[in-house]
């Protein structure tokens, strides 16, 4: 996963977009991809702290 220096942009590990929600449920907690031709989810553990501390007002 990629950042983009001074700015805590989230980047999809897998199609590099950086269109993505915040997920949470009993079983998964990360992020889902939004890119058309992706739709991944990325795992909490592979997410930076900073992306973490996100409020879903931040998308």
């Amino acid at each position: 996963m990629e950042r983009k220096e001074g700015s805590a942009v989230w980047i999809c590990p897998y199609c590099g977009g950086n269109h993505g929600l915040p997920f949470h449920d009993e079983q998964l907690d990360g992020m889902l991809c939004l890119e058309s031709d992706c739709g991944r989810f990325v795992e909490e553990s592979l997410i930076p702290d900073d992306v973490r501390e996100w409020d879903f007002s931040d998308l």
